[in-house]
């Protein structure tokens, strides 16, 4: 079982190093396409909009069809730091 649960927990880990080496390079693709042309700001922060949007409510959902409150398990304050 711990090996299982070892596995479970680097899976988890990859795919959120993953997930966020894909939004840091949105994140970088957003500033260069508004730096070069400002007008493509509200298009950006639409798309921004969109991903974030959908995110939560797929936690939320996922939450709500497993009784379980994901968002319950951050600790938001310490994410300032």
């Amino acid at each position: 079982m711990l090996d299982e649960e070892n596995s479970v927990e680097h899976t988890v880990d990859y795919h959120l190093e993953q997930a966020l080496a894909h939004v840091k390079t949105a994140i970088n693709l957003s500033i260069k396409e508004v730096v070069q042309n400002s007008h493509n700001q509200k298009i950006i922060g639409h798309k921004w909009e969109t991903f974030l949007g959908d995110f939560f409510r797929y936690v939320r959902d996922k939450g709500k069809e497993h009784r379980v409150n994901m968002l319950s398990w951050i600790s938001f304050p310490r994410l300032r730091h």
